[in-house]
């Protein structure tokens, strides 16, 4: 097996293969002083240099120069093919790769491959082999015998060759049914596997693989056409899943997230989606669909919820016009949430499955989402084995009056490393691992997860299906059929909530409440809370556990952005402002940023008897628009500073952000004192202009005529 599993352990392992490094060593120092000393002839010495490979070297120079500090490490890593699963009589097949991480040439020699003939008997034991550091080390007091060598070349610095290795089954032996620990050395360093013998006379077994079918964690509630599109291109991770679980007994888990982000889009969808969610459809494999953004089941009983959150509509998300019917009159109608929602046929479905994220459920979350499901309801959790300790070993189990179905998180958390690994030796030495701890559970029925979140590779998600129910003598099992046998009573242990996780999500649907209130301005309500809803089932998502601190920061995020909305809609102030007539219109800007439109009452008030102002005004502000409003005010006889208080309300009378006090000068007389001004001025001129008329008439005739 790859040394990943037990890096930390590799000192210990590489005590296994230092007697043959002490032989060699003390050969060459053996040769060494018999070169000095000259007791030994010079054939002799050849012979010796011819067995053991380069002869020790002498110092030829005074003063010899250091070796050079190697930059990195040598890695090796070992896995048998065949997900380490070998028939009686079988020649197994090791792939043995060596990493020179170093600027180093490493010399050539040898690769050996050895066995230890007694098997491995528990998980502890397994687990010790593969990774030392557990506690548990099997290797102490074990004989390996050398099963298989291969002479390799030198190893340049950065070279990365990979061998196979096979074991003939005279080397082999008469092996019995059991699990094996597997010595890999060379190079200087040492990996562990295990292969497991499989018993000829194996008695049929239940077993049955829960595969997720989701899309990565995401902050906002459905994904968008691009993502779509990148999601189910040939390489996209929706693809990688579907080509996977095609053709196989696997259970799929979906999330209806992913099914309703395909058909809100109507005709607009990608292509590619419309033939994956078509695809998806087709398969025969049972499925049960997991929450909306697959939410933290375990989280929300945690927060006091009286059951698990559902979208409140995906309505907002469609465009009408993406579901027209061609040449049809009729309007176009966008399908209710449920068949947006929908995950496949009715014959192929199972209802009211949970499955919370693994570790996260104890028994009250056990017990309250089966009272949460009520009476009629046929509840089924899904909880690991290590929840459920000291029980017998069984699927289906009943814990007070909640029905269960207990996977085995311990095989389920190597089939879930090998679905995402890329490198084919990694991936064999996480299926051996699976492999032998299968066959530790005998003839008992399985359950095992591929457990989320999980990066997957098709053909490794394939590999780590198969190694579960191709198994010999393996009986694929779908949830109905492994529901329906007996129940064994267990208990389940006590787990602490997530205290972050409770105050967030807590903290999120307190300022939903408030969202709701504040959406009463759109016009359309649904655009806010609809989209609120679906992005906080989103972002308690559990794709988020691989991950942690990018939680944290989609969760503050989340907070950020809601603080925004809040503040989207307000009264542009414009200061002070010189009134100066009786009657006028004061402009007040009202500013929607959010992308839909929205209906509000502007509000004015003023305690000075000398303004009467329209007290309400009716806006219809379009989206991401700044509307100008008149307000309407009429100055009684005086003058002198005062204020006005402005306000926007919904139609609901729901405040809608702050309220903004305008300064006014009021100079109101200034009009009428004008006028008179205006009056005289005229009055004056017209009179100036009739003197000046009857002093030239008079004069004209106080002049003497001329005469003839």
């Amino acid at each position: 097996m790859t040394d990943t599993p037990a890096a930390s352990g590799r000192s210990r392992a590489r005590g296994l293969a230092r007697p043959f490094a002490r032989a060699r060593r003390g050969s060459a120092a053996r040769s060494g002083r018999a070169a000095i000393t000259g007791i030994l002839v010079t054939g002799l010495l050849i012979v010796g240099g011819g067995m053991l490979g380069s002869p020790p070297a002498v110092a030829a120079a005074p003063t010899p120069t250091p070796s050079p500090t190697p930059s990195g490490t040598v890695v090796l890593s070992a896995s048998p093919t065949g997900s380490g699963l070998v028939a009686v009589g079988a020649e197994p097949t090791f792939s043995v790769r060596v990493r020179n991480d170093t600027a180093r040439e490493v010399p050539a020699g040898a690769t050996v491959v050895s066995l230890s003939r007694t098997p491995l008997a528990s998980d502890a034991e397994v687990a010790g082999w593969l990774s030392p550091d557990s506690g548990v080390d099997p290797a102490e007091g074990r004989a390996f015998d050398e099963v298989a060598r291969a002479d390799t070349d030198d190893l340049g610095a950065g070279d990365e060759p990979t061998t196979g290795i096979g074991v003939t089954a005279e080397s082999l032996g008469d092996l019995p049914p059991g699990v094996y620990p597997v010595l890999v050395s060379g190079a200087g360093e040492v990996a562990r596997t295990v292969i497991t013998v499989a018993r000829p006379d194996a008695a049929p077994r239940t077993v049955g693989i829960v595969v997720p079918v989701t899309a990565p964690a995401r902050e906002t509630g459905l994904l968008t056409s691009s993502e779509l599109g990148e999601l189910t291109a040939p390489d996209g991770e929706l693809t990688e899943i579907l080509g996977a679980v095609t053709g196989t007994p696997a259970i799929l888990a979906v999330d209806p997230a992913v099914t309703a982000a395909i058909r809100v889009l109507g005709s607009s969808a990608p292509e590619s989606a419309r033939d994956w969610l078509d695809s998806l459809m087709g398969l025969p494999n049972e499925r049960f669909a997991l929450q909306f953004g697959d939410a933290d089941l375990a989280v929300q009983v945690h927060a006091g919820l009286p059951g698990p959150l559902q979208p409140t509509t995906l309505s907002p998300y469609a465009d009408p016009a993406d579901f027209r019917v061609s040449g049809s009159t009729a309007a176009p109608t966008v399908p209710e949430t449920g068949a947006l929602l929908s995950v496949g046929g009715i014959e192929t479905t199972a209802s009211d499955v949970f499955w919370p994220a693994t570790g996260t459920a104890g028994g009250d979350v056990v017990a309250a989402i089966d009272a949460q499901a009520g009476p009629d309801a046929a509840a089924l959790s899904l909880v690991p084995g290590s929840t459920t300790p000291g029980a017998a070993a069984a699927v289906r189990a009943v814990a007070g009056a909640a029905d269960l179905l207990v996977y085995d998180d311990t095989v389920s958390r190597e089939l879930t490393a090998a679905a995402a690994q890329t490198d084919a030796t990694e991936r064999s030495a996480r299926l051996a691992a699976a492999t032998a701890l299968t066959s530790l559970r005998g003839d008992a029925p399985l359950l095992a997860t591929i457990d989320r979140p999980a990066a997957v590779d098709q053909a490794s998600l394939r590999a780590a299906i198969t190694t579960v129910t191709s198994t010999p003598a393996a009986v694929p099992a779908s949830l109905t059929e492994l529901r329906s046998a007996a129940p064994v009573p267990v208990e389940v242990a006590d787990v602490v909530a997530a205290a972050d996780r409770v105050a967030a999500l807590t903290g999120f649907l307190d300022r939903e409440a408030d969202l709701a209130r504040f959406a009463t301005a759109l016009v359309e309500p649904d655009q806010l809370t609809a989209r609120e809803r679906t992005s906080i089932l989103q972002v308690m998502g559990n794709g988020w556990f691989s991950d942690l601190e990018a939680w944290s920061v989609a969760a503050s995020d989340h907070d950020v952005a809601t603080t925004r909305t809040l503040g989207s809609i307000g009264i542009a102030n414009p200061g002070t402002i010189n009134f100066l007539a009786t009657s006028a219109p004061i402009s007040v800007t009202v500013r929607n940023d959010l992308p839909w439109p929205v209906s509000v009452v502007l509000l004015a008030e003023t305690d000075d008897p000398r303004l009467i102002v329209q007290r309400s005004t009716t806006v219809e502000a379009g989206a991401q628009q700044n509307t100008r409003v008149d307000v309407p005010v009429e100055a009684r006889v005086g003058s002198g500073e005062t204020d006005l208080q402005l306000r926007l309300l919904s139609a609901a009378m729901v405040p809608i952000g702050s309220t903004e006090l305008i300064s006014l000068t009021v100079r109101a007389e200034w009009e009428s004192v004008g006028i008179t001004a205006i009056v005289v001025i005229v009055v004056v001129l017209l009179a100036g202009g009739i003197v000046r008329t009857v002093i030239k008439v008079r004069r004209r005739r106080a002049t003497p005529k001329e005469s003839v």
